[in-house]
C-alpha cells in the first residue's frame, strides 16, 4: 500500500495550474478613418452616357419643334376667320342691312348689334338680314344652331368663334338681340 502523501511534503504536492498572461487592455475609441482618396466610383460605359445625351437633345429638338408648331398654327389665319379683317363687320352690315336702324355698328367697328330679330310685337331685323349677317361672317354651323335653338328660358348665352364673341338672348315677343364683337 502506498501512503497517502502528506501536505507537508514538497514532491507530493499537486502541480500548480498555469495562469494565462495578461491580456492587452482594449481600445475603446473609434478607430480613424483610412487617408487618402476615396475608392474610385464605378463609371457607367460611355455607351450608356451617349444614349442619354441623346435622349436630352431628343427631347429639347422634339419640344421646341413643338412650341415652334404652336406658334405657328396661332399666327396663321385661319381661311374664313373674318376675325382677322378689321372691317368684316361694317362690310357684312353694309352687305345684309345697310339701312336698317336694327343692325347697327358701334365701338369704332368693333361690334355688330342686332336687335329685336324675328320678335313677334314691335319686330326690329328681319330673319333673312340675321341669315344674311351669320353667312358673311362666316359662324360656325355650331354656334347657328345654339343661336336658333336658344329658348326664354336659357338666358343670356355666348359663344367665341374665329376672333369674335357672339351673345345673345332670345323671347319669343322680343325676338333675338344679338351682338357680335370682335376678340
Amino acid at each position: 500500500m502506498n501512503p497517502s502523501p502528506s501536505p507537508s511534503d514538497p514532491e507530493s504536492a499537486p502541480e500548480p495550474l498555469p495562469i494565462a498572461p495578461a491580456t492587452p487592455p482594449v481600445d475603446l475609441v473609434a478607430p480613424e478613418p483610412p487617408s487618402g482618396p476615396p475608392p474610385a466610383a464605378v463609371t457607367p460605359p460611355a455607351t450608356t452616357v451617349r444614349r442619354d445625351h441623346r435622349l436630352v437633345w431628343t427631347t429639347v429638338i422634339a419640344g421646341a419643334a413643338f412650341f415652334l408648331g404652336l406658334g405657328v398654327g396661332l399666327a396663321v389665319d385661319r381661311p374664313g376667320g373674318g376675325g382677322s379683317d378689321p372691317h368684316a363687320l361694317e362690310a357684312a352690315k353694309e352687305e345684309c342691312a345697310s339701312g336698317s336702324s336694327d343692325v347697327r355698328i358701334g365701338d369704332e367697328g368693333a361690334t355688330l348689334v342686332i336687335d329685336r330679330a324675328g320678335a313677334e310685337e314691335m319686330p326690329g331685323a328681319t330673319l333673312s338680314q340675321l341669315d344674311c349677317l351669320l353667312g358673311e361672317l362666316d359662324v360656325p354651323d355650331s354656334v347657328v344652331e345654339r343661336i336658333q335653338n336658344t329658348r326664354a328660358l336659357d338666358g343670356y348665352q355666348e359663344a367665341d368663334f374665329d376672333g369674335y364673341t357672339a351673345s345673345w338672348t332670345f323671347h319669343p315677343d322680343d325676338g333675338l338681340n344679338l351682338t357680335i364683337t370682335t376678340a
